[in-house]
């Protein structure tokens, strides 16, 4: 049976004491758990103090977990960024799927070598799927998805979170009590129409 290894790490913990830092993640892990409680064979648990992964069921479903993550972090206004690595795998490879601690397939090992290659670089997402084409497809379009992303501050964030929850220019004006074209130039600025077709791409590379 086909599977995929969700492998994420802390990459910059920001300003915030540590403690505070990785309950903020537990929290984080905890919802997304709750939202995405079908689409995982094995849920998501901290494996390092900085580290988390899990089991999934499909590639679409794995990259929706992704986003919904990045996402959680944003609206919750969190001082933190992860690096995540999603990799292809079969449950014949896994020697235990209910312990994350003692998953020590090839599977986990190959994933634990490329999360620690992209500790090295710059970027914060690496796809390895069972087609090196698709892969380097949906690598790709991470790199753009990782710029639109990251170009938000945190002082932005209350204005994206607005965005993300689907309010259109004139709500979030409205919320924010500026005139309706300062919320047009805001979600210009953040380029949000370009982040929703990014993250649509990418999905629809799956179908």
């Amino acid at each position: 049976m086909d599977h995929f290894i969700l492998m994420s790490a802390i990459r910059h913990p920001g300003s915030g004491n540590k403690d505070d830092i990785l309950q903020q993640l537990r929290n984080v892990i905890g919802v997304i758990n709750k939202i995405h409680k079908k689409h995982f064979i094995t849920s998501l648990d901290m494996v390092m103090p900085n580290e988390f992964q899990g089991i999934t069921n499909s590639l679409q479903a794995s990259l929706e977990i992704i986003f919904d993550i990045e996402e959680c972090i944003i609206e919750n206004n969190l001082d933190f960024k992860l690096k995540h690595v999603l990799y292809h795998d079969t449950l014949e490879s896994v020697q235990s799927k209910h312990s994350a601690y003692e998953r020590l397939g090839f599977g986990l090992i190959d994933a634990r070598q490329r999360l620690d290659l992209i500790k090295k670089t710059d970027s914060r997402f690496l796809i390895a799927t069972n087609n090196e084409k698709t892969s380097l497809y949906l690598n790709n379009l991470f790199l753009i998805y990782e710029d639109y992303l990251d170009s938000w501050k945190k002082s932005d964030y209350d204005y994206v979170k607005a965005f993300l929850n689907h309010m259109n220019y004139k709500e979030v004006a409205a919320l924010f009590q500026v005139n309706i074209s300062s919320g047009w130039r805001r979600e210009k600025s953040l380029k949000m129409k370009q982040y929703y077709t990014i993250k649509e791409m990418i999905l629809s590379a799956t179908e």
